[in-house]
C-alpha cells in the first residue's frame, strides 16, 4: 500500500511539473516578442539615426544580443555581406527561419516579421520611419494578444496537469 501511495505522489508531482512545464510556454511569447521589438528599435536607431549600412547594422546588433535573436541577426549579416541572397528579403527569411526555431513566435507572428521584412531597406529614411512605426504598432498588438493567451491559459494548463495527476493517483489507490 505504501509503494503506491509513493508511487501516486511521484505521479501526481509529475503530472503537475508538466501542466507547469505547458503553461511556461504561454509565458515565453510575450517575452519573445518585448525581445524581437526591442531588437528592432535597435535597429531603426543604427538605420535611420546612424545611417548604417543593412549588413553593418544587422552585425552591430548581433553583437549586443544573445540566444536566437543574436542568431536571427548575424545570419541575415552574413547572408547580405557574402551576397548568397539575392535579395534582402530573402536574406530576412532565411534568418527568420532560425529565428522562430529558438523562441516561442507563432505562425501569426512570424508573417507580420516576415511581412517587416519585405518593405525594410526598399525606400528612403522618412519612409523607413513610417514603417518602423507601424510595425511597433502591429507587435504592440500582437503581444496583448499573447499575454491574452498567457492569462487564460496559463492558469488552465498548471491545475490540468495537478487535476491528471490527482485523477491517476485516485484510479491507484
Amino acid at each position: 500500500m505504501m509503494l503506491k501511495i509513493i508511487g501516486g505522489l511521484l505521479i501526481l508531482t509529475a503530472c503537475g511539473l508538466m501542466g507547469i512545464a505547458a503553461a511556461n510556454k504561454f509565458g515565453q511569447r510575450p517575452k519573445d516578442i518585448r525581445r524581437f521589438r526591442a531588437s528592432v528599435q535597435m535597429l531603426e536607431t543604427e538605420i535611420i539615426y546612424g545611417c548604417t549600412p543593412l549588413p553593418q547594422a544587422f552585425h552591430n546588433i548581433s553583437t549586443k544580443l544573445e540566444g536566437a535573436l543574436k542568431l536571427f541577426y548575424s545570419m541575415v549579416s552574413e547572408d547580405l555581406q557574402i551576397g548568397c541572397s539575392n535579395s534582402f528579403g530573402t536574406s530576412w527569411s532565411k534568418g527568420l527561419d532560425k529565428l522562430l526555431q529558438g523562441t516561442n513566435l507563432d505562425i501569426a507572428d512570424k508573417e507580420l516579421i516576415e511581412d517587416f521584412g519585405k518593405v525594410l531597406g526598399s525606400s528612403d529614411r522618412e519612409d523607413q520611419k513610417k514603417h518602423f512605426g507601424l510595425f511597433y504598432i502591429q507587435l504592440k498588438q500582437h503581444e496583448e494578444m499573447a499575454e491574452e493567451a498567457r492569462r487564460k491559459n496559463e492558469k488552465m494548463y498548471k491545475s490540468l496537469g495537478f487535476l491528471s495527476g490527482v485523477v491517476i493517483f485516485i484510479l491507484l489507490v
